[in-house]
């Protein structure tokens, strides 16, 4: 048996988006979406959310646009912005000389989420800082503070398709190198995972071809597919045509065959925690 969570990422960031990623909800294309507590959308979002019955996790983020808990000495910039997802992992791959004020900021993030009147049933991370082992500690802390039964783990669940471009390659040495320790910690502390998540190696490039050519490799499992659908906005570093290109490519029939053909199960994380 396959059971896939389709998770969406990024909702809040910005009203194309959050259109989009709604559409695909209630197009039954995607089972559940994350949503930036400090994104400029973000209240727009979580009633959309509310209203229409998305399954919702907390999308932290340390590396775009402004905390909600103020400035943080040695990561945030001289005008209170975070310092973009290369110069944050430079600062995590040592230890971090304000990690109080860290986690008071991620779990600003989780509050405003739950003050909302959302209920987030998972934890994932932009851009994969989770996979740093003292943020790994903090995530899984704070799940355990709010009560959220599941978490990402970002384990490459895919062999790469082709060469990658040098910078994707890099990142997803990285993110191998460090996934299994994370992957042990996620065990021991008795939160639910997927066996992986897939997706990581399309980033930029989650077409119907790649999406097929994905699956058609997919053992049973319980596995995560991280997508980014959405309508393009004019402004913002979420947005670009990718965001359209994701959003035809899980409509496109040829995926949505594939998905039958496999009799894949579509769930989420609230759903897999429950019997885990």
């Amino acid at each position: 048996m396959i059971r896939l969570i389709i998770n969406a990422d990024d909702l809040g960031s910005g009203p194309g988006r959050d259109k989009g990623i709604l559409w695909a909800f209630q197009e039954g294309l995607i089972s559940s979406a994350s949503i930036l507590a400090n994104g400029p959308t973000f209240q727009e979002a979580a009633h959309l959310a509310i209203h229409h019955g998305l399954p919702i996790g907390v999308h932290l983020n340390l590396s775009e646009g402004r905390p909600l808990a103020g400035a943080l000495p040695g990561i945030t910039d001289n005008q209170g912005f975070f310092p973009g997802k290369f110069r944050l992992r430079s600062l995590l791959d040592r230890p971090l000389r304000n990690a109080q004020d860290v986690f008071a900021e991620l779990s600003a993030q989780v509050g405003r989420v739950i003050e909302a009147g959302l209920k987030p049933d998972h934890l994932d991370t932009h851009q994969h800082f989770f996979l740093f082992p003292e943020l790994t500690d903090m995530v899984i802390a704070l799940a355990r503070e709010y009560g959220i039964p599941a978490l990402r783990l970002p384990l490459p669940a895919e062999e790469d398709i082709g060469p990658l471009p040098p910078l994707l390659a890099r990142e997803m040495s990285l993110y191998r190198r460090l996934a299994p320790m994370a992957a042990a910690k996620i065990k021991k502390s008795g939160l639910f995972a997927p066996d992986g998540l897939l997706g990581m190696s399309l980033l930029h490039d989650l077409t119907k071809e790649s999406l097929c050519h994905l699956f058609q490799q997919l053992s049973d499992g319980t596995w995560e597919l991280m997508v980014h659908p959405g309508y393009p906005d004019r402004e913002g570093s979420f947005s670009g045509p990718q965001r359209l290109k994701e959003l035809k490519a899980l409509a496109s029939s040829s995926f949505q065959t594939q998905l039958a053909a496999r009799q894949i199960q579509t769930t989420t994380f609230g759903a897999l925690a429950c019997a885990f």
